[in-house]
C-alpha cells in the first residue's frame, strides 16, 4: 500500500511540474513577442504594428498561436 501511495504521489508531482513548466515556457514566449511588439510601437510612434499583428492573426491562424 505504501508503494502505491508513493507512486501516486510521484505521478501527481510530475504532472504538476509538467503543468508549471509548460506555463513558464509559454509565458516566456509570449512575453518576448509582446516586448518585440512594444519596441516596434515605440520606434514607429504609432499603434500600427499592433494593427498589423491583428490583421495577421485574422488572415493566418497558425501565426497567432
Amino acid at each position: 500500500m505504501d508503494e502505491m501511495t508513493g507512486i501516486l504521489l510521484l505521478g501527481v508531482v510530475t504532472l504538476c511540474f509538467g503543468f508549471l513548466s509548460g506555463f513558464q515556457i509559454s509565458h516566456i514566449y509570449y512575453n518576448k513577442r509582446l516586448v518585440k511588439l512594444v519596441k516596434r510601437c515605440i520606434h514607429s510612434g504609432t499603434i500600427a504594428p499592433i494593427l498589423v499583428e491583428i490583421e495577421k492573426c485574422k488572415t493566418d491562424k497558425t501565426e497567432c498561436k
